[in-house]
């Protein structure tokens, strides 16, 4: 069985590479809502109706995203509240989201 301080270890490394992964995704998802903008402007998409759907369905993904990111921050925070509960504290993220936080990052 793991010490806490293992489990701790692990949970920060899984977090950092949800943080990666959903930020990366985000990223995609908003460069694939452009490129099928610029089929439909193109023609690609005949029909209006479709162009439309096609249109709001790729603009919903980098929200639908944003929400799944939305929870796993939720999550960190009760899983390092826990760690702290428990006497081991975590570092404070230098980045959240793609984005540097400066200062450190409070938690």
């Amino acid at each position: 069985m793991r010490s806490i301080e293992e489990i701790v270890a692990a949970g920060v490394k899984c977090q950092a590479a949800i943080d990666k992964h959903l930020t990366a995704a985000y990223k995609e998802a908003l460069r694939c809502a452009k490129i099928t903008e610029e089929g439909v402007a193109a023609g690609m998409v005949p029909k209006a109706i479709a162009a439309k759907t096609i249109i709001a369905d790729a603009r919903s993904i980098p929200g639908q995203i944003a929400l799944v990111a939305a929870a796993a921050a939720r999550l960190h925070a009760v899983q390092t509240k826990i760690c702290q509960d428990n006497g081991v504290d975590t570092p404070a993220p230098a980045s959240v989201g793609g984005v540097v936080v400066f200062g450190g990052g409070d938690r």
